[in-house]
């Protein structure tokens, strides 16, 4: 008797159990046509809440596995074609591997479709009819999805920190059925997440073992990873934004969890880090690019050595082992206190120092004016707001304005003065950022060496960036050290002092004239000199140099 399977889909779990599509129905009809063609149905393939756009389906490569295996298959019956794909490539793909097994494809429900040329055009007619039927479906869920974006909703799975409940407000003015809300146990922790990153004092690995020891974890209990927790620093969700392909809706109904400028500040450290690549590695290696090989010319790398006894080792050293084999590998601290005593060597002349000192006070002191003039302002706005609301109040009082009235000038006034008090602390910070800008400028111009000695990770590799281009290492030791184009010609215009030099002087030196004309070298030291601004404005707590 001739052999014959089955294959029986449906869209979503709801349709597998009930409907005259459900996985039973499609089951009993096939199980009929394979019966009255005289075929014994051998096994049912099934494939519960899954698409007909796409091959990926389990129980579909499971039946195409059988008919390529066994060569008794005659025949795969489905109740009807849109069953096996909605998409017309994806039918005739399928079709054509079924002819190469010689296995027929029997429809239960539209038996005109045959092995014929006439049945061959009718199959690809209903196949194209398929696909174009689920475009529309597709096309209404898209536009029924940016409808309710552009409501004030997010249409998808609430991000981590929030959860997805239904809408109290369904049917009253608004047609989203469900709504994101803050998770009351979550949400917390992802302010703090934030707020954590946006000090600058910690990469992306250490914040997640803080946050994970708070208890910010992932669905499964674990740490959250890398790439969801970047995924998250990086998503204007959390200031009450939605970006849904080319619709962006500023003011979202959602509650946002962080205030603008944590996020921005947040930006602010990724794109640091990002420039000197401490997202993707999980060791740091502050001389990466800088050091090397006095002998052959190559340059260090550098390598993690853990013992079984917990003790780490970190070294630097030349990777061509033929002429370097000996006195090659030089420990991580040795070589970096040695590239800081280097910066004893580059000192700005006292002139150039009080230059530079002066153009940051005299900027610094325009930046003071103009917010004190915005604070004055916003306290004036401050101050005018509360004397409305204690109008209100008295009104309230002599029976003036109904209690429902009250409530509502007395909510748009609250709002109002935490907006107000919202700009007057973002001002207030961003005079401290100012600050601790001139004092890194400060710290800068008049030692430094000390400036980089006290500098955390981020910003040394900027002032190495800026200070210098390669320190060549012989018998364990900086053989020569060579600053970059610019201070090169600082150093013969006397506005850098170089102290105590090493090894050979530079083979070619460089006019600031020169310097000044090449644009393209311009444009990489206004990059630095950005980047160290940036990096400087994360940091709150650097004490002054001595």
């Amino acid at each position: 008797m001739k052999k014959a399977l089955i294959y029986c889909r449906v869209s979503t779990e709801e349709q597998a159990e009930e409907g005259r599509f459900s996985l039973t129905t499609q089951e009993r009809i096939c199980k009929k046509a394979a019966e009255d063609l005289g075929y014994t149905v051998a096994e049912i393939f099934k494939d519960p809440g899954k698409t007909g756009r796409n091959l990926k389906r389990p129980g579909l490569q499971d039946l195409l596995i059988r008919c390529q295996e066994d060569k008794s298959i005659e025949a795969v019956f489905v109740q009807d074609t849109d069953r096996l794909s909605r998409n017309t490539n994806d039918h005739l793909t399928v079709k054509a591997l079924l002819q190469k097994y010689q296995v027929k494809l029997i429809s239960a429900s539209q038996p005109t479709i045959d092995e014929t040329p006439e049945g061959t055009m009718i199959d690809t007619i209903i196949a194209a009819v398929n696909q174009f039927q689920s475009d529309i479906t597709a096309r209404k869920t898209k536009k029924a999805l940016e409808q309710k974006v552009k409501e004030g909703w997010f249409s998808g799975v609430a991000p981590i920190g929030y959860k997805n409940v239904d809408n109290p407000n369904l049917g009253k003015g608004e047609i989203s059925k469900r709504i994101i809300v803050p998770d009351p146990e979550v949400a917390p922790l992802i302010k703090e997440l934030f707020k954590v990153y946006a000090t600058g004092n910690y990469s992306l690995y250490k914040v997640i073992e803080i946050m994970y020891e708070k208890g910010l974890r992932s669905r499964r209990g674990k740490k959250l990873a890398i790439s969801k927790t970047y995924e998250t620093l990086k998503n204007p969700f959390y200031v009450g934004e939605i970006h849904w392909g080319d619709i962006v809706i500023k003011n979202a109904k959602h509650t946002p969890l962080i205030d603008r400028a944590t996020f921005n500040r947040v930006q602010e450290v990724i794109d640091d880090h990002n420039h000197h690549v401490s997202r993707t590695h999980k060791y740091q290696f502050l001389l990466n690019g800088f050091v090397y090989c006095a002998k052959c010319g190559a340059r260090y790398s550098a390598e993690n050595h853990f013992k079984k006894n917990g003790l780490h080792f970190a070294y630097y050293f030349c990777p061509k082992k033929e002429g370097c084999k000996h006195n090659n590998y030089i420990p991580v601290n040795n070589l970096q206190e040695q590239v800081e005593e280097k910066f004893k060597e580059l000192q700005f002349s006292p002139e150039f120092a009080d230059q530079i000192v002066a153009k940051a006070r005299s900027k610094f002191e325009t930046q003071e004016s103009k917010i004190s003039t915005r604070k004055s302002k916003l306290y004036n706005q401050k101050k005018a707001i509360e004397q409305k609301r204690n109008t209100a109040e008295e009104k309230l009082l002599t029976g003036v304005i109904s209690d429902e009235d009250f409530t509502r000038l007395r909510n748009g006034f609250r709002e109002e003065l935490e907006s107000i008090q919202s700009q007057i602390d973002g001002l207030e910070e961003k005079r401290e950022i100012k600050v601790d800008e001139l004092q890194e400028i400060l710290r800068f111009a008049r030692n430094t060496y000390q400036a980089y000695k006290k500098a955390p990770f981020n910003l040394k590799r900027h002032y190495l960036c800026f200070f210098w281009e390669r320190f060549e290492i012989k018998g364990k030791k900086i053989a020569n050290s060579e600053p970059t184009r610019l201070f090169k010609a600082l150093i013969e215009a006397d506005r850098v002092r170089r102290r105590g030099l090493m090894g050979r002087e530079p083979k070619e030196v460089t006019n600031v004239i020169n310097i000044l004309r090449d644009h393209e070298y311009i444009r990489f030291l206004k990059d630095q000199i950005k980047l160290i601004k940036e990096i400087a404005k994360s940091l709150k707590s650097v004490p002054l140099a001595a």
